[in-house]
């Protein structure tokens, strides 16, 4: 009968699902500008992990590819995400409008992880300028000149 004495070894797992995208904001031109960022996951999965990037509003900015899918082996790799912004035509207040690229993941031990990615887009179209608010003319035959850009 062995008589030392016995050990407990408790290893305490420090590993959290988390996605880890490279940029946390992203700045791109109105009429299809581009932006590109990198997600990976933050530890082993214990299966598959899908994570599906979403934009919250395609009229403003569209994502792709539509998901992203990380198993035990590339799980550290980084997989491209693009935004591209998307033309409205309008002349936008501030010159500017944001839209917040969502990631949710599934599986693998990685449900109800998100990460999120603001986007400012840049708008490209300009208000009318004129050159004169007010002119006065002659009764008779006057004339004055403004321009319109």
């Amino acid at each position: 009968e062995d008589s030392r004495p016995g050990v407990s070894v408790t290893v305490n797992d420090d590993d959290e699902a988390a996605l880890v995208v490279s940029e946390s904001t992203l700045s791109l031109a109105e009429a299809g500008g581009i932006g590109t960022y990198t997600v990976k996951l933050a530890s082993q999965p214990s299966g598959n992990v899908t994570v599906s990037p979403t934009s919250n509003d395609t009229s403003i900015a569209t994502v792709s590819p539509d998901s992203l899918t990380f198993t035990t082996e590339n799980w550290n790799t980084t997989q491209p995400v693009t935004v591209t912004g998307v033309n409205d035509n309008l002349v936008n207040d501030g010159g500017q409008r944001t839209v917040n690229i969502s990631h949710t993941a599934s599986g693998g031990g990685y449900e109800n992880v998100a990460a999120m990615v603001s986007v400012t887009v840049t708008d490209d179209d300009a208000a009318l300028v004129v050159s004169e608010s007010t002119l006065s003319l002659a009764e008779a035959g006057g004339s004055e000149t403004y321009t319109v850009q």
